[in-house]
Parts: C-alpha cells; structure tokens; sequence
C-alpha cells in the first residue's frame, strides 16, 4: 500500500484528520514533517595474501514517525540488507563468514518495528507493540507487547512474546518478565527486574537488582547484584567522581562472575557451542581524565583480570593486566585538528609483555574530514568484517572462532559533507598480526543520509 492511498483511506475514515495525524495536508503526507530517520548503504572489501578477498554490501534504514492520532502513536523500525557479491565463501576461506551460511545471495534482516501508544489506559503511561529490544538484564528481541506505567515516584513494566533470532531458530520460544524503579530518597534509585526465557529444553529466570546513589555532589556509587536460576551469577560495584570544573573524572569498578555458566538458554550463553563454559574471574578498571587548559588532555587507565581458579583459564577466559596513557591535543599548530598518542602495557600468561604505541590525526579541511592513525590490540576475533561477534555463529567452519593475536593496525579515513544532512565516508584498515594470514587489508565505502 502506497503513502498516497494510505492517506487517502485516513482521510475517508474522518472528518478532521489534519487534526489527528501531524504531518498530512490536503494533498496528503508531507514526508519531511512526518517521518524522519536514517538511510547508510555501505560497501565492504576484503584482502589478504595469497589471493583471498571478499566483497558485501550492506544497507541500513532506521526511521520513526512523529506522533499522529492524536499524538498518541509513534511508529519505529530498523532494518539491514546484505549483499554478498562474490558468492559463498568455501569452508576454507580466510574471508568465510555468517552471511556465507545462508542459501542465498542476498539477505534481509529485521531488527525491529513498533508501534509506542502513548497513555492508552491511563495517565503516565506507555504500550510498545511490535519487534522491539528490551535492554535490561539481557538484552532481548522479542515479538510481543510491552507495558510501562508511572504511578507517583514508582516506574514499572511488564512484557512478553516470542523470543527472536537473527542467528537461530527461535520456534516457539518466549520470554516475560517484569520490573519496578523507584527513589525511597532524592539522591538514591533502585530497580528490580525479572526474566524468564523459554529456549527449547531451556528455561532460565534470572532476577536483577540495581542501585544508584549519589553520595556526595560530585561523588556517585552505582552497584548490580544479579542471580540466575536461584545462584548468584554475577555482581558490579562502581565509583565514579566527576568534577566539571576541573575538567577531570575517576572511575573504579570491581566486576566478579561468580560461578561458572555451562549452556543456557540463547541469550544467556549465546556462544557456548564454540567459546564452550565461561568459568568464574574478576575483573578490576580504574580510568581518570583531567583536562589541561582548552587543548590538551591527559587520561589513564589500569585493568586486572584474573580468572578465580587458575587450572580454568582457556583460549578465551584468562588473566591479563592492561595499563594505558593517553595525551590529547586540540588546535595546535593548526585549527580544527585533534590528535591523540597512545601508549599500552599488556602483561599476559604465556605471552611476552608488550608495549605498543597508538596514534590517531583528525583534520578538518572545509567540508573533508581526514584522519589517519595507528593502533594495536593484543587479541581480536579472526576476520570479523562488518559483523563482529556475529561471525562466530557460523560454527560449520571452526576457524571463525580463531583469536587474531598482536595485531598492529594501520588506518586512513576521509568523510565528505555532501549536506547538512548526508555525507560519504572511506576508510581503508591494514593489519598485520602473528596469525596466518598475517596481513589483512579492509576498504569501507559509506553512503549515509538523515531524513
């Protein structure tokens, strides 16, 4: 059904509709003051030595409506096309990744799309009906409904449907749950929520609690207690002081998972198939920023992770120490350029301890952006493309899962302003690591536009 003729049954079904729908006139829709969103159609090539490479293309819309009927409903979605131009890659290809699983040549996927009714009951509240994602104590896509109300200072909701896959089949699974905020002081907010995820043989409820507090005007503690199927699974403590006047801030925080989790349902152990049981570790960060004058920014940051029993650590559960410096400079020597120096410390069993240097250059020159930099990751997942952890997924080929170890990586990018509104962008990546094949070069070419 076209715009047009969707309109045109509007305009039958009332009397006053340009009172009810914003955005119509009397010639119908008009499109800018109705829908706005995004539009990014994106190319990908991939090299590496010996002669393997692979090209896709991928495009993205995402959009929302204003409110109409009354400004009481509000229609959202997003969505991604693939395109895999040269064919499926052979189970022994460097390049070989999830949309080389699929029977076709061309792929659509849909992430979400939903209608928000605003106070459909009673005042302060809210109905979500549709695809849609709920971020809480996992991060869910279901199909489904899902309930808000706001009744003084107590927030709460519930939902449920039938649980959703980009990946897996999802047949007949659901998920529901539920969840309350409240503040029982200014200064103190806490929630509680609930899950329940049906998976096949798989029925996991897993219970979360939060707690943010401001403890002193700049200083503010925030703490997460999580248990799965009656076990403590997991918890977070975080102390963060941020003093806008100086232009600085620290952040500390404890992480500890608790037990060890085998296969679970879907969401909670997506990965367990390839990465197999996520055995108990901890998990220490403190970062700080303090600003030097308008130009210049220094920023530092420890991390300590320790696997809790050292006969558990594995390929991808294991102890390391990460510290890190960095130096900003802003509008030095020249205007509108930023810069950035790096400098990593890495310490891990079994691997010599590195130190690495990374550089990043930003300069504006009218309406081109440039950038060119250097950076170096100990570890990265082999040859994830456009599709980061998604990649592993593809279990027929077990090289998917393969860790990519000192990596240096060499970058150059460049964005045109085409409008205040749409832009075209390159970059080109080159990689040079200990894992075969050693050298791994990558171009994105990307179309993008706001509407």
């Amino acid at each position: 059904m076209s715009v047009l003729t969707f309109s045109t049954i509007l305009f039958a079904q009332t009397g006053n509709t340009t009172d009810i729908i914003t955005g119509v006139s009397e010639s119908g829709f008009t499109y800018k003051d109705f829908i706005s969103g995004n539009f990014r159609a994106q190319y990908e090539g991939r090299w590496a030595e010996g002669g393997e490479e692979d090209h896709d293309t991928y495009d993205y819309l995402r959009f929302t409506t204003r409110p109409f009927f009354r400004d009481k409903v509000t229609i959202s979605g997003s969505g991604r096309f693939t395109a895999d131009l040269d064919g499926r890659e052979s189970k022994s290809g460097a390049f070989r990744d999830i949309l080389d699983s699929y029977d076709h040549q061309y792929n659509g996927r849909l992430y979400y799309l939903y209608a928000d009714i605003k106070n459909p009951v009673i005042d302060k509240s809210n109905l979500r009906l549709g695809r849609q994602y709920l971020y809480s104590l996992e991060n869910i896509l279901f199909d489904g409904a899902k309930y808000e109300q706001q009744i003084g200072p107590v927030e709460s909701y519930v939902f449920g449907g039938l649980r959703v896959s980009q990946y897996s089949s999802t047949y007949f699974d659901t998920v529901t749950g539920s969840g309350v905020a409240f503040r029982p002081f200014v200064d103190t907010r806490t929630t509680l929520d609930y899950i329940r995820i049906i998976d096949d043989d798989f029925v996991d409820d897993e219970v979360g609690l939060n707690l943010w507090q401001k403890i002193y005007e700049d200083f503010n503690f925030y703490g997460r207690y999580t248990l799965l199927n009656t076990l403590p699974k997991d918890f977070l403590v975080k102390l963060s002081w941020d003093k806008i006047d100086w232009d600085a801030n620290i952040q500390v925080s404890y992480y500890r998972f608790i037990h060890s989790l085998g296969e679970q349902s879907n969401n909670i152990s997506p990965f367990f198939q390839l990465l197999g049981t996520l055995e108990s570790f901890e998990l220490i960060s403190v970062t700080g920023y303090k600003g030097l004058g308008e130009k210049f920014g220094i920023s530092s940051g420890v991390d300590y992770r320790s696997v809790i029993d050292k006969d558990d650590e594995d390929t991808f559960n294991r102890d390391y120490n990460r510290t890190f410096l960095s130096f900003n400079v802003n509008n030095v020597l020249l205007q509108e350029s930023k810069a950035s120096f790096t400098v990593e410390y890495w310490n891990v069993k079994g691997i010599d301890h590195t130190v690495d240097l990374g550089v990043d250059y930003d300069k504006k020159i009218g309406k081109f952006d440039v950038g060119v930099g250097t950076s170096y990751s100990l570890y990265k997942y082999n040859f994830v493309g456009s599709n980061d952890l998604q990649t592993i997924l593809d279990s027929e080929y077990t090289r998917d899962i393969e860790q990519k170890i000192d990596v240096r990586t060499y970058y150059l990018r460049l964005k045109y302003l085409l409008s205040k509104h749409s832009d075209i962008s390159m970059r080109w990546s080159s990689e040079i690591s200990d894992t075969k094949p050693d050298t791994f070069h990558q171009l994105l070419i990307t179309y993008s536009t706001n509407f």
